[in-house]
């Protein structure tokens, strides 16, 4: 290349590199906006069993580790109290007449976890009068209080600070009593070492409190994970213990064995059990409560915008997120664009994949982003159906090219007509899928295609077409890369690496990959020849 071809190249590609350096290293603005913790819509519907003019229900309420946001509660004319000054929210319904509907409770849910790394040593012997419920030992029968008695012997010194103290009474209870759901009661669990979930955290709670530690236990449900998070999916009550020290609520899951920490996969609906344990109950009403992931930003734009606005800086004036809602969201899409037309380059004049046209893959793609990629390839599909079968009906009338192409685009208003009416009746499709710009773009590609046919017949235009899917898959790929979307979004100037880049593909003028593989046996048949001919 030319001295002034590898200068220019060399300053689109490394001077937004030093640019990105400049902002992390010395602005200290982050490269791309902090992801947003878990957010989930919770969903809680009630209703009370036999006939009762009140009953309540514990409510989950801001607290470490949980946001409640958007909180509704529904219900006919019946009357609502919300008391907020109890260990959570508890809610009370009433009528004059018997309550024989369902109540439902919603919110917004912000979960972030919950972590003590170090919990210094506490000697507190005293505690303020709130906490004093909270060191009540429950009634035991007298061979249980032996027992109990009998294991603080065998696995306490009697000397131990209260921080130690309770974590040796973590680990008894988290390794030695196996989770079994059907044991519930701890006298059987004395004696067989095995205990359901909130047999295990009574017991924890029980020994806490006969050493002088506030302890309490918590209800929560666990969020679903995997698939199951993008659906509404019921969730049943679970428990686990926060014992008071250090001046501080710790969390305590000897189920799951977390000592000092809770996973951001849980949501505390009370965190006294004893208050909640007769409310909570089958016998007295029937509840449902369901969990989704709520379907938001990952990203957390507003607070990275206050940060890039206070670095007082030219990359704050110029950055994209000044931009109003509706521009960001067009931006976030197109930015993409160009990182596409780099893979189109590289797959046309390196590699050697045949397409329709130059950038017709881009605008599939972009057609697939649209609408959806199971609509698109079916819609698609349906389309070059259609362009192989005009082509043998419409030759026959020997028409001018651009006739032909209106009644090709005359053909696809009735095709999206058709399915228009058949979407109606059927839930699993949308007429967001109905636009001028996927109108536009089939109409060209149908066109090309039937070009293609006559030129250089069936099977070279099968292959162009599987070339030209392969490229739209990577392409439509790029649009769900998150992190590469907020990436580019957050870092425009990139632009110029990417052109930098399409400049250094641009000026290769070898054999592509294709080529290789294609003349692979003239090249076998070059050198025996070239050998042959050494030897003589």
């Amino acid at each position: 290349m030319k001295k002034l071809t590898v200068l220019i190249t060399s300053l689109l590609i490394f001077i937004p590199l030093g640019v990105l350096v400049y902002k992390s290293q010395v602005l200290q603005l982050s490269l791309i906006p902090q992801m947003v913790d878990d957010v989930w819509n919770l969903h809680v519907n009630v209703k009370p069993k036999g006939s009762v003019y009140s009953f309540s229900f514990p409510l989950p309420r801001s607290a470490p580790g949980q946001r409640i946001s958007d909180d509704k509660l529904k219900s006919r004319d019946y009357q609502i109290f919300v008391d907020r000054n109890s260990d959570s929210t508890m809610a009370t319904w009433s009528s004059k007449s018997f309550i024989t509907g369902r109540v439902s409770y919603s919110a917004r849910l912000d979960l972030k976890p919950i972590s003590y790394q170090s919990i210094p040593k506490d000697y507190t012997e005293t505690y303020p009068r709130g906490l004093e419920k909270y060191l009540k030992v429950p009634a035991l029968l007298p061979e249980d209080q032996e027992a109990i008695g009998a294991l603080e012997t065998a696995i306490l010194e009697g000397s131990e600070d209260k921080t130690s103290l309770i974590r040796k009474i973590y680990y008894y209870v988290e390794e030695e009593i196996q989770r079994n759901t059907d044991i519930k009661t701890i006298h059987e669990t004395l004696n067989v070492g095995k205990g359901s979930p909130l047999v295990k955290a009574k017991l924890f709670n029980i020994m806490a409190r006969r050493k002088r530690v506030p302890s309490r236990i918590v209800v929560m449900v666990r969020m679903p994970e995997g698939k199951k998070a993008k659906e509404k999916t019921k969730l049943h009550f679970t428990f686990a213990n926060e014992v008071f020290l250090a001046n501080k609520w710790i969390p305590v899951d000897t189920n799951r064995g977390h000592f000092g920490e809770r996973p951001d996969g849980f949501l505390v609906i009370h965190r006294n059990y004893e208050e909640v344990e007769k409310i909570i109950s089958k016998k007295r009403v029937s509840y449902s409560i369901q969990a989704e992931r709520a379907r938001i930003n990952r990203y957390n734009k507003a607070e990275f915008k206050k940060e890039v606005i206070q670095s007082d800086s030219i990359f704050g004036k110029l950055s994209l997120y000044r931009l109003p809602l509706p521009i960001q969201t067009m931006f976030t899409t197109i930015l993409l664009i160009p990182i596409g037309a780099l893979i189109l380059s590289i797959a046309r004049n390196l590699i050697g994949i045949p397409t329709f046209g130059i950038f017709t893959p881009i605008l599939l793609a972009l057609f697939f982003r649209e609408t959806s990629f199971g609509f698109g390839m079916l819609f698609f599909s349906v389309i070059v159906v259609i362009g192989i079968g005009e082509r043998y009906v419409l030759d026959k009338f020997y028409l001018l090219a651009v006739p032909r192409l209106s009644i090709i685009l005359t053909l696809i208003i009735l095709l999206m007509l058709g399915y228009s009416f058949y979407s109606v009746e059927m839930t699993t499709f949308s007429h967001k899928h109905l636009a001028f710009f996927p109108i536009v773009i089939v109409t060209l590609i149908i066109e090309r295609l039937s070009i293609m046919i006559t030129e250089e017949g069936l099977v070279n235009t099968f292959k162009t077409l599987i070339g030209t899917l392969v490229i739209v898959v990577f392409v439509y790929s790029l649009f769900f890369i998150s992190a590469l979307e907020m990436f580019m979004f957050t870092n425009p100037e990139l632009l110029l690496t990417v052109m930098g880049l399409l400049i250094l593909v641009g000026k290769y003028k070898g054999y592509r990959l294709s080529e290789f593989l294609r003349f692979r046996d003239l090249v076998r048949q070059k050198k025996k020849l070239e050998s042959k001919s050494h030897d003589l």
